[in-house]
């Protein structure tokens, strides 16, 4: 009895496609809530006013926030770099052929609003650290 070596890939599990993207999609979202209420104290309501709009609904909400900014800047931060490692992950599984044959290898809605959030959460961080630097 010869023994059959598989030298393929095993296909990923149905499903750990989607996993992966609601996983990176939570974590960016999680990141973008820490880095709005990072934003939301000082550096939000000096932009919105400078592009004429009223930031007076945010009053509320970076009087909570502003006791925690720094917190919240580091579950921001390791929020984002969760969902850079999950998306970097999937990138190298697409990439090496882990995904079933008859997989999708096009990116969901899911995995474009992860990048979406990703993209303004980093973007408020930058805003933050422009305007007054919480730390």
């Amino acid at each position: 009895m010869a023994m059959e070596i598989k030298t393929d890939a095993s296909p990923a599990p149905p499903g750990a496609d989607r996993r992966g993207d609601a996983a990176g999609t939570a974590l960016a979202a999680g990141g973008l809530l820490a880095a709005f209420g990072v934003a939301s104290c000082c550096a939000l309501p000096i932009a919105l006013s400078t592009l004429g709009i009223g930031a007076a609904s945010l009053v509320g909400i970076g009087y909570l926030a502003a006791q925690y900014q720094r917190e919240l800047f580091y579950l921001a931060v390791i929020c984002l770099a969760g969902a850079g490692v999950v998306a970097w992950r999937q990138w190298r599984a697409r990439a090496c052929g882990v995904c079933a044959a008859g997989a999708a290898r096009g990116r969901s809605i899911v995995g474009w609003m992860g990048i979406a959030a990703v993209i303004l959460a980093m973007m408020l961080l930058v805003l933050t650290f422009w305007y007054e630097p919480p730390i």
